[in-house]
């Protein structure tokens, strides 16, 4: 089995077990973040979602997770027309890599009010389309030394968010990626069990 097979897998069963209402959204969140961190091997990892229209969106973090367990459920948000030279290559590549993000000219707008208070020294970003559009990313970040970024590192994220992706767009809804302005209630509030198991059993037809 390949370590992007193994990935998949892993991100499928916590998933399946996400959407059938036996892991909730904060739990469902931090073990999708652990599958990055051990596969990357970075410092932190964040989630994000894409929110607004071409031209004018925004980034919100609504997740992050360090390699030393410790979770962050605080909001901090990008605003492309801040931005713009970040946010047009993220989307126009896929990915964003740097491997010294206070030196990078497209992250010099958001060197002081993100880049330092967070100690980002290397930063590696992969996001991914729902629907025709952008909308979520997930981000490497190392904190205590840079790091050149591999292609390797590059591909495995890349395969990472096109399985979350794809895991999603065959799901009752998208709210793995809710942020937490809204009710952070089970998959099961939201779906009915009767719903999910008529999908299942579609499938297996």
């Amino acid at each position: 089995m390949t370590p992007q097979d193994q990935d998949a897998g892993q991100l499928q069963e916590y998933l399946g077990e996400f959407y059938a209402g036996r892991m909730d959204r904060l739990a469902v969140r931090s073990v999708v973040m652990d599958v990055v961190l051990t596969r990357i091997g970075c410092q932190r990892v964040s989630m994000w979602k894409f929110e607004g229209d071409p031209g004018h969106l925004s980034l919100l973090c609504f997740a992050a997770k360090t390699a030393a367990g410790e979770l962050d459920f605080s909001e901090k948000r990008l605003v492309q027309s801040e931005y713009r030279d970040y946010f047009n290559a993220l989307i126009e590549r896929g990915t964003y890599v740097a491997s010294d993000a206070l030196a990078a000219p497209a992250l010099q707008p958001m060197r002081e009010n993100y880049l330092v208070p967070h100690n980002v020294l290397s930063l590696l970003d992969a996001a991914f389309m729902l629907n025709g559009r952008a909308y979520g990313m997930v981000c490497c970040e190392e904190t205590q030394t840079r790091r050149d970024w591999r292609v390797g590192d590059v591909s495995a994220l890349r395969a990472i968010v096109t399985r979350l992706a794809l895991i999603m767009s065959g799901a009752p809804d998208s709210v793995l990626w809710t942020t937490p302005s809204l009710p952070l209630q089970s998959i099961a509030d939201r779906v009915p069990q009767a719903r999910i198991e008529q999908r299942g059993a579609a499938r297996k037809g």
